[in-house]
Order: C-alpha cells, then sequence, then structure tokens
C-alpha cells in the first residue's frame, strides 16, 4: 500500500519511442500542444513546454481546476540510434513537497502521541488516533483528487504517441485529440 501512495504522490516512469528525427519530434509535439491555459479557454487542450531538453506538460480542461493532476516532465534522448521521449508523470513539485510535509507531520504527531501513552497517562489515550484519523484523511484526499484526474494520463500518452508516431497527426481523423493537434 505503501509503494501505491508512494507512486500516486511521486510519479511513475513514462518513456515514448518517436518514430521521426529529433527535430521532426519536437516539432510535431509543439504543434500538438498549446502554449498558456488562455489558448485553451474553450476545448479540453495539452498545455506546456516543448524543448530538446524539457518537455512540460498537463491536460486542461476548461473551468476544472485539479492541483493533483498528474503532468509530465521529460525530456528527448537519442538511444541506440532512436529518438525516445523519457520521463514521467507526476504532480507538480509544490504539491509533492506540501503533501510530503503533510504526510511527515502526521506521521511525527502519531510517532510523538504515543509517548504520553507509554508513560501511562489516561488523559492522552487519544492523541494517536488524532494523528492516525489525519493520515487517513490526506490519503483518502489524495485518492479522490487522482480519481478525479484518472483519464489525464491515457489522454496525454495518446496525445504524445500521436505527434511521434510515423503519420503526420494532421492527416488522420482524432476525435478525441486536443484542439492544435486536429487544426
Amino acid at each position: 500500500m505503501m509503494r501505491r501512495l508512494f507512486d500516486q504522490l511521486y510519479g511513475s516512469v513514462a518513456d515514448f519511442e518517436s518514430a521521426v528525427g529529433l527535430e521532426e519530434s519536437v516539432k510535431r509535439l509543439s504543434a500538438a500542444t498549446e502554449r498558456s491555459v488562455f489558448g485553451a479557454w474553450t476545448h479540453q487542450a495539452a498545455i506546456g513546454r516543448v524543448s530538446t531538453n524539457r518537455v512540460s506538460l498537463q491536460r486542461v480542461i476548461p473551468f476544472v481546476g485539479n492541483s493533483f493532476k498528474p503532468c509530465y516532465i521529460g525530456k528527448f534522448r537519442q538511444i541506440n540510434g532512436r529518438v525516445v521521449l523519457t520521463g514521467r508523470f507526476t504532480m507538480l513539485w509544490w504539491v509533492k513537497a506540501f503533501m510530503t510535509f503533510w504526510f511527515g507531520f502526521c506521521i511525527l504527531w502519531t510517532a510523538l502521541a504515543m509517548l504520553p501513552l507509554l508513560a501511562r497517562d489516561p488523559h492522552t489515550w487519544w492523541f494517536p488516533f488524532a494523528g492516525a484519523g489525519m493520515l487517513a484523511a490526506v490519503v483518502a484526499f489524495v485518492a479522490l483528487c487522482k480519481r478525479l484526474s484518472r483519464n489525464d494520463v491515457p489522454w496525454l500518452s495518446k496525445v504524445i504517441e500521436d505527434a511521434l508516431s510515423k503519420e503526420p497527426p494532421n492527416s488522420r481523423f482524432q476525435s478525441d485529440a486536443p484542439h492544435a493537434a486536429r487544426a
């Protein structure tokens, strides 16, 4: 369970192999994404920056906000003569920092709350349960927020795979691809 929670917070590895060269891969992925949220005011889109050394993408749905949604952070690399986009799906750094602090506080509270209990103080018996309750609340909160964004990883993966495929992205029908890729 702890490993699953760790993966939920800190992300999972995802690599995408490109069927075209490095410059073309950067150009295609850049064309399939919007630069800012204001470019996707009326439609869902992959938003972010694309360069050879840094790819940062997230799915934006108009009028829906979720700081716990996954973002793709990676970079293009050439491995054995092939172009590969290597990276991971993870949350924003400040969300991970906040959640790490919150988990650490809950664990520290529970551990320190055990000390008076071990000294047999009858008035503090409920302190460890408060820490366990806070920990359960944060786990439930993260699970709910991740559930709300459960389709973001497959959606972003499809955008990336379509952009890096052999066939140019604009030459086939893309009903659920972002608006920028259909243009």
